[in-house]
């Protein structure tokens, strides 16, 4: 699946692991090698993230539209590099925030369709 580059954010529905309840958040992302990438900038502590650990599968949603995928946290060096580079690639209007991350990388969550 590709998404129109111009578009900048996705809305990520996940459940609750406590409540059930649906939990959405709005964020920046970049699509690279058929995945979605997302950093989580509060990392693990994110309640967002958690959900996902808890219950991976999620809906993607854009403008009306939205596509059901599975959730999970990058960990191999070079999966995190591809990351940045595609949030690089796509949002190279914010050198400052692209160069604090390939110093320090953000935790990342890749989404990946199941549909």
């Amino acid at each position: 699946m590709t998404w129109d580059p111009n578009v900048t954010t996705v809305r990520i529905a996940t459940r609750g692991r406590v409540t059930g309840r649906e939990h959405t958040v709005t964020t920046w992302f970049a699509c690279a090698g058929g995945a979605v990438y997302v950093a989580a900038r509060g990392g693990l502590r994110s309640d967002w993230v958690r959900n996902v650990l808890a219950a991976p599968a999620v809906e993607l949603r854009r403008r009306r539209r939205s596509w059901t995928a599975a959730g999970a946290l990058v960990d191999a060096a070079e999966e995190v590099r591809r990351a940045v580079e595609a949030f690089a690639d796509k949002y190279a209007r914010h050198p400052e925030v692209i160069g604090a991350w390939r110093a320090d990388p953000p935790t990342f969550v890749r989404f990946r369709w199941t549909e």
